[in-house]
């Protein structure tokens, strides 16, 4: 297992690079969150990313990035292609450039755009459903996984605040230094908050609800895999629902934030066990041995890409515009993926050490006026001891003083 950098590859992660664009290749890289928790990665939209490329067999590398920040769009997962970041919206800029309210912390909206673009320009995991019936089970399914187990991770995650505060601050805010690392995860819970505006008030009620959903899901999930009975929901050919469902059971299943949900899916052991064959064939071992896609010998190279994404609205790391097609060809030659990623490890470094260096002045400030506070205290201490206790200058003081005439020695009577 190796280590890159300012990130990480973790077990789940492929351990060769891609072929050179240079060369005529294209080369792919997955950005995610790190892995965590026993899980390809912390987020469950980053892991049906990958999830969906492994099961295409798509030769990629995958990039841990400890914040969004340091994805070329601003969001994770996000995907790169030479240097092209694919799956951002019509229109925008770009994830990094646009403002923070379209911004979505939890990936579900990028990961949808990119699934989107692997299923019409890459690998169609759902080509082999000819039949009506499948073509519709598979979108009601999706549907589901959508309403009720997306929701059921959202909840856990972000809402139930017991759960939140003991576990998905630390693991979301850990990258970020004091006090960034407690405000900026209760900001993203705020928006994930809205979202559940029209629950109940009552914290019981909406958690009674969303349970009995993913309890729900869990049922038609597993109906729907007895009756095909083959490894995957639609027989023996995955499909775009087999990424969508695993990443969010396989993180019920494992997450601290899941304890109440795996109560519930225990009752399902056939999820259960479809949970654990994923996990082992699709992903490689701790030695990185083994899965499907990544760097597995089988894998297809990106180089099949039949069209290139689009440069435009290409940006950089904190949101500044790279120009339009015309300016890219103005430019000196292209820097390769590499070089990008070490450029973004660098800005996020000086970003750390700009956030060090106000935290040191900042509390320099505190101590010194404490300190002084200390100080005048002392002194006033010092004062009062001098005039209960008595210093060597009041007794030199009281020695000198005249003697009253009652302490006047009498002459001895003459005789």
């Amino acid at each position: 297992m190796t280590t890159t950098g300012g990130t990480g590859r973790h077990d789940w992660s492929t351990m060769s690079s891609s072929e050179p664009c240079d060369g005529g290749e294209s080369e792919l890289i997955l950005h995610r969150w790190p892995s965590a928790w026993g899980l390809p990665s912390l987020s469950p939209e980053c892991v049906a990313v990958e999830t969906y490329m492994r099961l295409a067999g798509l030769k990629f590398t995958s990039e841990d990035c400890k914040t969004p920040y340091a994805s070329p769009s601003g969001q994770l997962p996000a995907l790169d292609q030479c240097d092209d970041v694919v799956g951002l919206p019509e229109g925008v800029a770009g994830g990094a450039g646009s403002s923070s309210s379209s911004r979505d912390h939890t990936g579900s909206l990028a990961a949808k755009r990119i699934a989107d673009h692997l299923s019409k320009k890459v690998v169609n995991l759902d080509a082999h459903l000819v039949s009506h019936t499948d073509k519709a089970l598979l979108i009601a399914f999706t549907a589901l996984v959508d309403a009720k187990l997306a929701t059921a991770t959202a909840y856990y995650t972000w809402i139930d605040k017991p759960r939140f505060t003991a576990h998905t601050r630390k693991a979301y805010g850990q990258a970020f230094p004091a006090p960034l690392s407690y405000i900026i995860p209760w900001l993203w819970r705020s928006r994930a908050l809205k979202r559940f505006a029209g629950e109940s008030s009552d914290q019981s009620q909406s958690e009674s609800r969303v349970r009995a959903g993913a309890r729900d899901a869990y049922a038609a999930l597993s109906s729907l895999l007895s009756d095909n009975g083959g490894t995957y929901f639609f027989g023996v050919k995955p499909t775009s629902l087999d990424a969508a469902a695993f990443a969010h059971l396989s993180y019920h299943a494992l997450s601290p934030v899941g304890d109440a949900l795996r109560l519930e899916l225990k009752s399902f052991p056939n999820l259960v066990k479809y949970v654990e064959a994923m996990r082992t064939v699709t992903f490689p071992n701790e030695h990185g041995h083994g899965g499907t896609g990544g760097s597995a010998m089988h894998a297809i190279d990106s180089g099949s890409w039949l069209e290139q994404p689009s440069r435009k609205g290409r940006t950089g790391w904190w949101g500044r515009g790279r120009g339009d097609e015309n300016d890219v060809e103005k430019k000196k030659p292209r820097e390769t993926a590499k070089d990008a990623r070490f450029r973004r490890r660098s800005t996020w470094s000086l970003g750390i050490a700009g956030a060090a260096v106000l935290g040191y002045l900042f509390a320099g400030e505190l101590l010194t006026f404490v300190f002084s506070e200390d100080e005048a205290a002392g002194g006033d201490d010092s004062n009062v001891q001098q005039g209960e206790g008595g210093s060597p200058d009041s007794n030199q003081e009281h020695e000198d003083e005249p003697l009253d005439d009652d302490d006047t020695e009498e002459p001895p009577p003459e005789e």
